[in-house]
């Protein structure tokens, strides 16, 4: 079957969404659409793997759903990375770690880890608030992974496949383009545009030398 498009949200859209979201799942949307994080890899974020000073963090675990219930393991590609996150970003990560105890291996985001097994109250209460933020928003049918791919798409749109599939943790672009990137439909709105003005010049250019040519 073919895949269906993800849901690209603008920048707008994004700062209304975290507008309607308290102090700590504010952060977590902000890190899936400005980090490209996937929301496994956001939950088990500790403070030691967020560099403040350098807007630093650090992708080394990953949450799953097995049988047994929820594991923290490596993530999906087993290779740690590393990636910057927007200033404004890293100021409010910092807000919200200041309300945290002071411990390097305390959850950045406690309570939240157990979030794909839907009997627990853990994720019940975040997934029925991020619906609800959605809501209040004036946006429908938002997932948190549409964030990840929101990001995907605007960074590939600035600089290129190559360092969204980086940003991602992609080992292969392929899958970026394949599975999040997608034109922005402004930025194809100014390519159609471009060529448009490269044609006509083109033609400006033909139709003059024909005009010389034919009035030898």
């Amino acid at each position: 079957m073919p895949e269906a498009d993800p849901h690209i949200l603008t920048v707008e859209e994004v700062d209304r969404l975290a507008s309607n979201c308290g102090l700590a799942d504010r952060v977590l949307v902000l890190l899936l659409a400005y980090g490209g994080l996937r929301i496994g890899e956001a939950l088990p974020l500790g403070r030691r793997h967020i560099d403040l000073t350098n807007g630093r963090v650090v992708i080394a675990d990953a949450v799953s759903e097995l049988p047994g219930g929820p594991v923290i393991d490596t993530p999906k590609n087993h290779q740690r990375r590393a990636l910057l996150v927007p200033a404004f970003v890293a100021e409010l990560v910092g807000e919200h770690l200041a309300t945290l105890p002071d411990d390097p291996d305390a959850f950045a985001f406690p309570g939240r880890q157990a979030h794909t097994a839907h009997r627990q109250q853990s994720y019940y209460g975040f997934r029925r608030r991020f619906v609800q933020a959605v809501a209040a928003a004036g946006l429908a049918d938002v997932t948190p992974h549409n964030l990840r791919a929101t990001h995907a798409s605007w960074v590939a749109d600035s600089h290129g496949v190559l360092v969204a599939a980086r940003r991602l943790g992609h080992a292969n672009a392929n899958v970026t383009t394949r599975h999040y990137a997608r034109a922005i439909d402004s930025r194809d709105a100014e390519v159609a545009a471009h060529l448009d003005n490269l044609g006509r010049i083109g033609s400006g250019t033909q139709r003059a030398r024909k005009r010389r040519e034919d009035g030898k």
